[in-house]
């Protein structure tokens, strides 16, 4: 059913596929283990299909710096990879100098070490975000929005503390 849902999108399709490439940084919120950052490299492409509808895939590679374990003993850089399902809707066409976003994405993410500490290597990076493209009409455009992520391996684990980050993302769309 999803096939043939994507199938059907993808005759529907108004624009050629894009590419966008940004860089997002944020902070969890603050707990009594500690505070993780997160920073991450993203590759999205995606295509633009009616109703100002985008449908795309989100590769991104991570770096989370969190307290290495539940009890504040000092912190770890851990390297981590996801991919994720992307759906965006966009409010205004590409006349406009800047076109405003919300999107929703979600897919799973692989660390190195356990995210949060004790918990999973395994996990869910799900993400809401909102923004801008500025010059969306150029083959280059630039992006900047906000995006809240939740990380957490969904229950499936022993412990399942999760993430709650909060960033600033900005990076360019390319036709």
């Amino acid at each position: 059913m999803i096939a043939a849902a994507a199938l059907h999108a993808q005759t529907q399709s108004t624009n050629t596929p894009q590419w966008r490439v940004y860089a997002n940084e944020g902070r969890s919120m603050q707990n009594w283990h500690g505070q993780a950052t997160l920073q991450s490299i993203n590759f999205e492409r995606s295509k633009q299909y009616r109703w100002n509808g985008e449908l795309g895939m989100i590769f991104s590679t991570h770096v989370i710096s969190e307290p290495r374990s539940w009890f504040g003993d000092g912190s770890q850089n851990v390297p981590a990879a996801g991919l994720s399902l992307m759906v965006r809707h966009r409010f205004k066409n590409d006349t406009h100098a800047a076109q405003p976003f919300v999107e929703i994405s979600s897919g799973p993410m692989w660390s190195t070490e356990r995210v949060p500490a004790a918990t999973s290597h395994f996990n869910f990076l799900s993400q809401l975000g909102v923004g801008y493209v500025f010059h969306p009409d150029r083959r280059m455009a630039w992006v900047l929005g906000w995006r809240f992520a939740h990380i957490s391996n969904a229950g499936y684990g022993r412990l399942n503390s999760g993430l709650n980050i909060n960033s600033l993302m900005i990076g360019t769309q390319l036709r």
